[in-house]
Formats: C-alpha cells, sequence, structure tokens
C-alpha cells in the first residue's frame, strides 16, 4: 500500500479516520477485508495471498494497523515479508505496544517499510530503514506514503497532506466523502504521483475507507476491490459492527464497547 491518510482524533468523539490506496502489481493475488482470527485476536483485515500477510487491519481491541513500502531497488527475497509485520502489531492489545515490539525489531531483517499503529488514543508510526525509528503521533492530519510520514519535501506527500487538511477541516459529516475525493485523485508528478496510480501492470489495487466513532451508529468501513477512481467502494460496515472494539465516551475518554 503507498498511501495512508489518517487523521488521528481530529475531534472528541472520533478517534480516528482512515484513508488507504494500496498500489501493487495487477497480478498479484489479494482477498478483501473478511474476519480472521489471528492467534488469541480476532481482525478484520483484507489478506496477501502470495505472503499471506496483510496491508491494514483493525483488531477486537481498537488497534489498527498499516504498512507502506519504502523505496528499495534491490528488495532482498530472502526477508521476511512486511505484510506479517501488520498481523503481529494486530495481535497486540495497545498501539502502545504495538509501538514497543516495533522498536523491537531487529536490524536489516526486513526491506523498508513505514508502519501506522493507532487504538484512537495514542498513534505511532515505525520508519525501518535497515533498522527500526519508531515516533509517537500528535494529533492531527497524517499522511504515511513511501517517503518519510508527512514529510512536505515529498511532492506527493504534501499535496495529499494540504488536501487532507482541507477535507478535515470542513463539516465533519463529510469527513470520508472528501477522503474519498482525494483517494480518487490523479493529480500529481509521473505515473506514481497521483493518489489513485495507472502504470501498466502496476497501479492502485484498492482503496478503504475507516471511520472509528464513539457513535457506533456512525462507525463505516467501505472498501474498493479495483482503482476507486472507477470502482465502487462496498459499504462493509457490518463487518466492522462484528467487531468489539474500544468506543468513545462523551467526555473523550476511551471506554470498552462494542460495535454490536
Amino acid at each position: 500500500m503507498c498511501t495512508l491518510i489518517a487523521l488521528h482524533r481530529p475531534y472528541p468523539r472520533v478517534p480516528l479516520l482512515v484513508a488507504a490506496n494500496r498500489d501493487e502489481y495487477l497480478d498479484r493475488p489479494a482477498a478483501g477485508p473478511a474476519l480472521r482470527e489471528h492467534g488469541a485476536r480476532r481482525v478484520l483485515a483484507p489478506r496477501d495471498l502470495r505472503a499471506g500477510g496483510t496491508w491494514l487491519g483493525l483488531n477486537d481491541c481498537g488497534v489498527f494497523a498499516a504498512l507502506t513500502n519504502r523505496p528499495n531497488p534491490k528488495p532482498d527475497p530472502a526477508r521476511r515479508s512486511r505484510g506479517l509485520l501488520v498481523l503481529d502489531a494486530l495481535a497486540q492489545p495497545t498501539a502502545g505496544r504495538a509501538a514497543e515490539a516495533l522498536a523491537a525489531l531487529p536490524a536489516r531483517a526486513y526491506n523498508p517499510f513505514n508502519l501506522f499503529v493507532s487504538d484512537g488514543e495514542d498513534a505511532f508510526v515505525a520508519v525501518y530503514q535497515d533498522a527500526p525509528r519508531v515516533t509517537e503521533l500528535a494529533p492531527g492530519v497524517h499522511v504515511i506514503g513511501n517517503a518519510d510520514p508527512d514529510d512536505r519535501s515529498a511532492p506527493k506527500i504534501a499535496r495529499l497532506l494540504d488536501a487532507a487538511e482541507r477535507v478535515a477541516a470542513g463539516p465533519r459529516e463529510w469527513w470520508l466523502e472528501g477522503l474519498a475525493a482525494v483517494c480518487r485523485g490523479h493529480d500529481g508528478e509521473g505515473p506514481l504521483g497521483a493518489a489513485c496510480v495507472h502504470h501498466g501492470g502496476y497501479g492502485t489495487r484498492s482503496s478503504t475507507l475507516l471511520r472509528i466513532d464513539g457513535d457506533p451508529a456512525r462507525s463505516e468501513l467501505r472498501f474498493s476491490d479495483g482503482p476507486p477512481c472507477r470502482t465502487d467502494l462496498r459499504d462493509l460496515t457490518p463487518l466492522l459492527h462484528e467487531l468489539p472494539h474500544p468506543g468513545v465516551a462523551a467526555d473523550g475518554g476511551a471506554q470498552v464497547g462494542s460495535l454490536r
């Protein structure tokens, strides 16, 4: 996955909104989001059918994790699949515990990546370039792509940050629609500079929109199994409703709840 827009605690009763485009070779097999058992956790995630991992997911403790790859002209195929790290993060009960595990990863064990984790209270991003570097994120708008997170010197990230900040400054009831429009965009430098990529046998394979809300009726999950510019976003919210997760109390503090 190459574009992740995260609104971390943008409003007291809205702990997380996510818009994510997965860019991948078109012939790499994958399955869409489903409820899956992973150790002691129940997770809602798609699946990479080649290596067995995933690019994003949410667990039954409310931990969300998502991966983007960093540029690497000579990836080492012998290293462990980065998609398995998302499952490792989803095995944890909190974002803090996931961040600790990411910070303890051995050097030169993975090809480069960025990995975002959030549980509605805390959010972190791990940058792995031969060794891990984990940073806690402040509430607000964040863009994690193929460069350093929120790096405005990267034109694509700067443009997406500006677009996402405009969405976040608008009416809350239009946040998901606004982020969906950003994910459909084709503005950018070169074939890989747009949010929605089309480049021969490589491009945007799917798009995910997720809203976790203190009001269960307002939590949503939408997914397009194809580029969002020409593939409808399916409403998968019923799957989200089957997954217990921490809600948000009226004062903005976390409380254990369920979307049922």
